[in-house]
């Protein structure tokens, strides 16, 4: 035996157990090899759930993706009218997210997490209310992307504008303004109507003296002399002309259009206007459209045998014909033909 060595039940128990802790350190992993208990690296773990959560992101998000341009915004039947007005203005090659989305990455990134919430309801057939875009106005931030207001001139087209001051100190939006720009409804509209600047410049919030913004204010008599009797054509084709200096229509035009003239309430006006219409048809058209109003009447056509073949329809009541013709008419026919109603 050597010295220091064990004998005995004592030992061999000893023996025993230091065999076991051997083995057990054999097979154990080291706390501090970078493995976890399960005998993988900690980092697979880390990638399969940073995999999930980019696999996750992707099928949220990639429809957004999929459907940021003007042609999907377009596909939608509630955007056609918006659509079909921006292909005929000046921001035509600007698509819709430059305008209606807030600059900036977080701004988009809100837009883009709305904008999947609706498209997920939508296709799971959810109940959720949907945005209606209604908070997507275009911002003055946005507009200056491409447009700087301190670089606009201030006198465009005769008119004295500092945009500046009116963003800032009148606290407006470039669309306040601006509304037709990239939606006109029409291809000939005016960048600006007077009608929107009579909004604040009415002599009450703001000034409305002429000269306040016109370079070369308009002479006082601004139209020729047959006006009066000729107008009723050119404002029903172009009121918003007629508004850009006659703000208040309630006040201005309906002093007169209100009040039809006195031949109206005559008696037998209904069949024998004809005659003043011949005589001054301008003088109609200032207030009634002679498709909408005028053709509801004189539109009607009667079969080919009516003359023969009205009288049973006559005969269930003459309200309808009386809407055209006076009983007069009537009573001549029928005087003449011998004919006793």
């Amino acid at each position: 035996m050597t010295p220091g060595s064990k004998t005995g039940a004592g030992g061999e128990r000893d023996g025993a157990a230091d065999a076991k802790h051997h083995r057990l350190r054999r097979h154990r992993p080291e706390d501090l090899s970078g493995q976890t208990r399960r005998g993988h690296p900690w980092w697979v773990t880390a990638l399969i759930l940073l995999a999930v959560f980019v696999v996750g992101l992707a099928v949220w998000f990639a429809p957004t993706f999929a459907t940021s341009s003007t042609s999907y915004c377009s596909s939608c039947k509630t955007m056609k009218p918006a659509y079909e007005t921006w292909q005929r203005s000046v921001h035509s090659e600007i698509d819709c997210l430059s305008c209606h989305v807030e600059p900036g990455a977080l701004n988009d990134l809100r837009w883009r997490q709305a904008e999947a919430l609706n498209i997920w309801s939508d296709y799971l057939g959810s109940d959720r209310e949907m945005s209606d875009g209604s908070d997507s106005t275009p911002s003055n931030e946005a507009c200056e992307k491409c447009h700087d207001i301190d670089e606009l001139p201030l006198v465009i087209d005769g008119i004295k504008m500092p945009h500046r001051e009116h963003t800032t100190s009148r606290n407006l939006d470039c669309v306040d303004c601006h509304s037709q720009i990239a939606h006109t409804l029409k291809s000939d509209a005016p960048p600006v109507s007077m009608a929107t600047c009579s909004m604040c410049h009415n002599g009450a919030a703001a000034s409305d003296e002429c000269a306040l913004c016109h370079v070369t204010p308009p002479v006082a008599e601004a139209h020729p002399p047959a006006f009066k009797a000729s107008h009723g054509a050119q404002a029903s084709g172009r009121a918003e002309d007629c508004v850009r200096c006659h703000h208040d229509t309630a006040a201005f035009c309906d002093a007169c259009h209100a009040r039809p003239p006195a031949n109206h309430f005559a008696g037998d006006w209904r069949y024998g206007h004809g005659a003043a219409a011949a005589a001054d048809n301008l003088a109609c058209v200032g207030c009634h459209d002679s498709k909408a109003f005028c053709e509801q009447c004189h539109k009607v056509t009667h079969p080919k045998d009516w003359v023969d073949s009205h009288a049973p329809i006559a005969a269930k009541g003459d309200d309808s014909c009386l809407v055209c013709h006076p009983r007069s008419m009537c009573d001549e026919c029928h005087r003449a033909e011998g004919v006793s109603p």
